[in-house]
């Protein structure tokens, strides 16, 4: 079925994608002059007057909630609308032009650490300012993880999916998506911020990884292992992570709500523990070379205006030390002028062009000191091949 031309005041520009919900699509706003989003909902869910009221009023709720959330992680929701010449309602939000981690995980399974890290601790901060508005996202998955063309995470579908909650599963709506969904809500019961933990874990074992914590080729298989299966530690599928981290991927990944990480904060904290710091170090390597541009030009800075200063103070003092040239006498005047006072500049002693000659030779030393260490660190270890290709994010997705 081709896309409406348009939906409201927006013109449709092209499909984006589509989902149990409905079709979303690239459009334009001509009122703001930008480019947007639209999710629309699939007109199969709003069969029946009854359930239509039910939905519709849901469908304005929630999206409201999610109007609500102002996050840099979060994609966020500018209007809602019903189309009336396509009876469909829809919601407008942000477009994002860049790659779902969905893409860039089945171009490159494995991640490195460091990029695994940052796009956990992003997708943890959305969900702490969503649980802080009571918005509870219940799927969180990589389909619904976007990264932008500055390599930033956007968390997409913020209340919309909250829609296809368990009162609603007698119309064939699935609950979540196999796999991220926590065990509880796989047995009825209502999904809470600590269902979105458990989703997050999921997601976190699998970046750090690359294998997925819950296998099975059908949905109902998946659904055993969530129930029953107990995740490998991710330090034994990965030696190169640390224990600790390994530790707070499990605790999230915990059957009972009672016994698994209580937020999202906590969840972030315990990957960013005291006994991590040491691996910690090592992965922020590339924020460390970035304040290393920064002390490259301060240092470059700081020698400029050494040699400019030390040239003048040395060109001054060698105007001074010759010998004045003869020169006609100057002519005289009936009256004779009294003597005119010239103020001479404050002298320059050897040992002050000494001191200056000084502190120019140790800020060149200084400079090919840094030089030195720079080149070392560009060559040593943080600057592997995965590094280079834009830390494995496809080709779609900057690299830092």
């Amino acid at each position: 079925m081709p896309p409406p031309d348009r939906l409201g005041r927006y013109t449709i520009l092209s499909p984006l994608g589509h989902g149990a919900m409905g079709e979303v699509y690239k459009a334009s706003d001509p009122a703001l002059d930008r480019t947007v989003a639209i999710k629309t909902i699939n007109p199969a869910l709003l069969a029946g007057d009854e359930l239509r009221a039910e939905f519709l009023e849901r469908f304005r709720r929630e999206a409201k909630a999610a109007g609500r959330l102002s996050h840099p992680n979060i994609v966020s929701v500018f209007d809602l609308g019903f189309d009336d010449a396509t009876a469909t309602p829809f919601i407008v939000m942000e477009y994002v032009p860049g790659v779902s981690l969905e893409t860039v995980l089945r171009e490159n399974p494995t991640l490195p650490a460091t990029q695994a890290m940052e796009i956990v601790e992003q997708i943890g901060g959305a969900l702490e300012e969503a649980h802080r508005h009571g918005v509870v996202h219940r799927d969180i998955k990589p389909a619904n993880v976007f990264l932008d063309e500055r390599g930033r995470v956007k968390v997409g579908d913020f209340g919309v999916a909250r829609l296809e909650g368990s009162d609603l599963t007698q119309t064939g709506v699935r609950v979540g998506t196999p796999g991220y969904t926590a065990p509880e809500v796989l047995q009825g019961a209502v999904a809470d911020a600590r269902a979105d933990v458990f989703a997050l874990g999921v997601l976190a074992y699998r970046l750090f990884t690359g294998k997925r914590a819950f296998g099975g080729t059908l949905p109902e298989s998946v659904a055993i292992e969530v129930l029953q299966k107990e995740p490998d530690p991710p330090v034994s599928v990965r030696p190169e992570l640390s224990e600790g981290l390994s530790r707070a991927v499990l605790h999230a990944l915990a059957k009972a709500p009672a016994a698994r990480t209580p937020s999202a904060r906590a969840f972030l904290d315990e990957l960013r523990s005291p006994a991590d710091m040491a691996t910690r170090t090592e992965r922020v390597r590339p924020v460390i070379r970035e304040g290393r541009r920064w002390l490259t030009v301060a240092v470059a800075a700081a020698i400029a205006l050494l040699l400019g200063l030390g040239a003048f103070l040395a060109n001054r003092a060698l105007t001074r030390d010759q010998p004045p040239t003869a020169a006609a006498p100057p002519a005289t005047t009936p009256v004779t002028a009294p003597p005119r006072r010239v103020a001479s500049p404050p002298a320059t002693t050897p040992a002050r062009l000494e001191s200056i000659r000084d502190a120019v030779k140790e800020a060149e030393e200084a400079w090919r000191a840094h030089q030195e260490d720079q080149q070392g660190q560009e060559k040593g270890p943080g600057r592997g091949k995965s590094e280079e290709k834009g830390h494995g994010r496809g080709k779609k997705a900057r690299p830092h």
